[in-house]
Formats: structure tokens, sequence, C-alpha cells
């Protein structure tokens, strides 16, 4: 099941690589549409069938919101899910439920089917959504404020809760998930195999978007979600200095999850305009490609970095602009800079074609903790795929 982009962005490899491999897979999409989005037109093309409730659909649309008082609203939804949930799930063949990390009950229209799979005592796994890059606990406003991590013991009820690296399997734990209930898989978004094949359609998809023609140094600058202890004043006071370097196009990447949570509002981006170098591409222009375009990658908290050091870019790492330890601060694999006139220091420095990346035996040791789930040489989509179908029956 599938509810938002960054859902989609993480699952559509498991999705892809199962339906390859010749496995009768369905997804259902619990919330958004995406018309057009390549990777959508992918899992078609290799036989992932789209499958959805037009009443469940209809009844979420039109008519949830208006019911009131909430106890009779989660009755009638209860009414639905024995109704049309079961019905469902038994006329499709549905023999294991997916979702994506969330309670036990998943979000949008998801609790229909979760609910009518556990009442028909189906398996279901909860896959991640995300990533989740932080060492420190008190990483957001919630959990600084709280001084603990939220508690998640409802996530014990899916039949396993798939994590990517032991870093988030001990976070689970400490958010009350049990052990017995976590499988360490690695990271399907960020595994070699989906990535190769992940960067070729984006670029396929956005080869009429031309960043790179000019000159100039072409930095992109990935944001960060403002409430995870970033100091949104350095942040911006970083970007005025790189943008004032003439030799320099600055593009700037906004967080998938929304631009009031991670982008600029418009004032910030009309101080930026005024140095005539600054880009900002819509969500229809995807992160592999932008880095593709990119010479220097500049991001200090998001995933998105794995992605910069598939593709053998210069990564700066600036820690002044968030105070969370993240596990890009170990093994040497970024340019740490300290304050805005090291960042601007590397970033002359690459103009003249002085552009640092990690050894290749720190890299592949990386990867091997944080996204091949600490095996060697491991299918990371092979060990997804076959977690899942050990529970069809």
């Amino acid at each position: 099941m599938v509810r938002a982009y960054n859902d989609l962005d993480h699952i559509a490899p498991v999705i892809w690589k199962m339906a390859s491999a010749g496995s009768d897979v369905a997804y259902v999409l619990t919330a958004g549409e995406f018309p057009g989005d390549y990777r959508i037109n992918l899992l078609r093309k290799v036989g992932a069938r789209r499958v959805r409730s037009a009443t469940i659909e209809a009844y979420d649309r039109r008519l949830r919101k208006k019911i009131r008082p909430n106890a009779l609203r989660s009755l009638v939804d209860w009414i639905f899910t024995l109704s049309f949930g079961c019905i469902f799930l038994k006329r499709h063949a549905i023999g294991c439920v997916a979702v994506e990390w969330g309670g036990a009950i998943g979000r949008g229209r998801a609790s229909f089917f979760l609910r009518a799979a556990r009442l028909m005592n189906l398996p279901t796994l909860s896959i991640p959504h995300g990533y989740h890059t932080w060492l420190n606990n008190d990483f957001n406003e919630v959990s600084r404020d709280t001084g603990r991590l939220p508690q998640f013991p409802d996530r014990n009820r899916y039949t396993r809760y798939v994590v990517q690296s032991e870093n988030i399997k001990r976070y689970c734990m400490e958010s009350a998930i049990r052990k017995d209930k976590m499988a360490v898989l690695g990271s399907a978004r960020f595994c070699k195999e989906w990535s190769d094949l992940n960067r070729s359609l984006c670029i396929d998809a956005n080869k009429k978007t031309i960043y790179r023609n000019t000159q100039n140094l072409v930095v992109l600058f990935f944001l960060n979600h403002w409430n995870y202890n970033v100091n949104r004043e350095r942040c911006l006071n970083l970007l005025n200095a790189i943008a004032k370097e003439k030799e320099v196009t600055l593009v700037i990447k906004g967080h998938t999850r929304g631009k009031e949570s991670g982008g600029l509002s418009l004032s910030e981006e009309k101080s930026l305009d005024r140095f005539g170098n600054v880009l900002y591409p819509d969500d229809q222009v995807h992160s592999p490609y932008l880095v593709d375009q990119s010479d220097v990658v500049i991001v200090y908290g998001s995933s998105i970095c794995f992605e910069a050091l598939r593709q053998g870019k210069t990564v700066i790492w600036p820690r002044f602009v968030c105070s969370n330890r993240t596990i890009f601060n170990q093994g040497e694999i970024v340019t740490h800079a300290e304050d805005e006139y090291e960042v601007i220091r590397i970033i002359r420095a690459a103009v003249n074609g002085v552009r640092p990346v990690p050894a290749q035996k720190n890299l592949e040791s990386f990867f091997r903790i944080h996204v091949e789930g600490g095996k060697n040489q491991s299918s990371v989509l092979r060990q997804y795929a076959e977690t899942i179908t050990s529970y069809l029956r």
C-alpha cells in the first residue's frame, strides 16, 4: 500500500523487484494519486497490478468526514471494513499486506485493509517509507521537548516491522517496538540495484530540464525539516553566501514532505533571487536527476546524501546548520564544514577542479552498515522479496 510521495519512493523498489521476478503483486494507493509518475509507469510495465475499492474510496472522500460523533464514525468504519475490506482482500487473492511505517491501523485508506487482514489472520508487514539518519534521540522538537522518543507499542501488532540498519532498529526498540518483531533488511530505496535503475529513469523523465548549461559550478543544496534542530538563520546566511559566488549556480531543493516544513518562504526566495543565479526545481524534477546535474551537493540531515555518494559527488556537510548528530558524521565519507567561510572555501576549490570524494573502502563499509543491512554482497531487494513471500500461504 502506498500513501504519499515518500512511501512510493521507498516501497516502489520492492514492488518492482517482486513483480519483475514473476510474483503476483497488487498495490493500493491509499490517499493520493501519482499521475505520470515514472515509478508508477515502471510498476505497470513489469506487471504489478493497481487494485482499488471504489466503494471504500467514495466513502472516504465524500461521507466519512461528515459523520459525527467520532464514535459513530468508528462504527461505520468497522462496517465498511467488514463489508468491503474483507471482500476486497478475498476478491484479489491477497495473502499478505505490506504497508508503510506507521501505527497499527496505518494512515489514509490503509486502515480498512489492515484491519480486514488481521480479521482474516493474514500477515501484515510494515516497511520503511523513509530513512532515519540521526544518532541522537532529541532530533526534533517533539523528542527535544518531551525528553524521550515517541512510544509506539501498537506497532507490535504487525507480523513483522522492517528497518534498514541496526541504528534504526535501536531507535525502534527505544520506541517500544519489540526486538523479535523487527527485521533488518537494508534500504530498498538506496541499495545499488535500485539506485542505478532509479537514476536512469529520472534522467529519462527529466532530460528536458538542464541545469548544467553554463560554465558555472552547479551547487545543489538540499533543505530538511526546519523543526529538526535546524538553525534557520544560519542556513539562510549560508544560502546567501553561496549565491554571492559569481561562478556558482545554486539549485535549492526543498524537502519532499512540503514547502512549509522544509522549504523557503516567498520572502526568503525573493531575497535570494536578487543574485540571479538561484534556481528552485519543482516536485516534478526528481532528486537523483538533480544530483546527476550537480557538481557539489550540500546536505545536513537528509538521507538523499546516500544518492550523492552513490553518484560520486563531492558532498559538503555544514555541521553548523543543524545540531543533530547523524550517521554521516562518521566514516570520513563527507566533507565537513564548521562555518560559512569553510563552505565557501570548499566551493571555490571545486571551481578550480579540487573536488574531494571518499575513499572507496570507506564508502563500501558505510553502505554495508547503513544500506545493505550489515551484510556482505547481499541483494537488499531480494531480501525484501524473500521476507514477504515467506509469509504467503
